[in-house]
């Protein structure tokens, strides 16, 4: 996990102190939609996804990738979870139970403040995504989002999956992923698709028109 504090800090030392080691696996849930979270997950290895809604209406609305935190919003509301997180593949976590979660930040203003910065620069990264996601052509869209998913030059989201994200219809994502496979942009295998040509796809996503 990334540290919010200076190596060492003894506030940094005591959250380290207080987290557990977790292992999920592929398609476990840590919490669902509408309940309060048992405490914080901090990616270190594999990812999480966002998932809202429930039985045919569920769409995955986002990701976390290594050092993503899942829990710490609700808890800090005292709110129930606006969405399901379970895990996309194995994951290695650090969780910290709620009760921990909240007594460190009471016991720590420096931890709390650098919690709470974190916590504005992923609200920013949000608000930056939501304005990429609604606005610019299908091609343009499509190419910032296989930019921000692919690992290793890969995605391995469906194209359905894909096309939740960006709250456009199915039938758009295909066609579009057909328009990049044939002019070279990207490879489809199955459960994959590999990037050829990054350059170039960040060319088409700056293309807003």
């Amino acid at each position: 996990m990334r540290s919010f504090l200076p190596p060492g800090h003894i506030d940094a030392l005591k959250l380290a102190d207080r987290l557990e080691h977790r292992q999920l696996r592929q398609g476990q849930i840590i919490f669902t939609q509408g309940t309060h979270p048992d405490g914080v997950w901090m990616v270190r290895s594999g990812e999480l996804e966002l998932v809202a809604g429930r039985g045919q209406d569920r769409v995955v609305v986002g990701t976390l990738q290594p050092c993503g935190i899942a829990g710490d919003v609700p808890l800090l509301l005292g709110k129930p979870a606006v969405c399901t997180v379970r895990a996309r593949t194995d994951v290695q976590s650090s969780f910290l139970s709620a009760a921990g979660f909240l007594a460190t930040l009471d016991a720590s203003p420096a931890l709390t403040r650098a919690w709470l910065t974190a916590l504005a620069h992923r609200h920013l990264r949000a608000q930056e995504a939501q304005v990429r996601t609604l606005h610019g052509s299908a091609e343009s869209r499509a190419a910032w989002l296989l930019l921000r998913e692919a690992r290793d030059s890969a995605v391995t989201c469906s194209q359905g999956t894909l096309a939740a994200m960006l709250g456009m219809r199915r039938q758009t994502m295909n066609r579009v992923i057909k328009d990049f496979e044939r002019q070279g942009l990207l490879r489809v295998g199955y459960c994959r698709l590999e990037l050829l040509a990054v350059d170039r796809l960040r060319q088409r996503a700056q293309d807003r028109a």
